[in-house]
């Protein structure tokens, strides 16, 4: 068990930098739910 087991996460990416899917990708054996993921462009 990790310290994520049964946390939420909010996963803001960024298009020029690591968008979410990068994000999603690394947190998935973590125990922990993605409740939202979204890549955005902030200028």
């Amino acid at each position: 068990m990790g310290k994520l087991t049964g946390k939420k996460l909010i996963l803001m990416g960024e298009r020029d930098g690591i968008p979410s899917p990068a994000m999603e990708s690394v947190f998935a054996g973590s125990g922990a739910e993605v409740a939202y993921a979204a890549t955005e462009c902030f200028v």
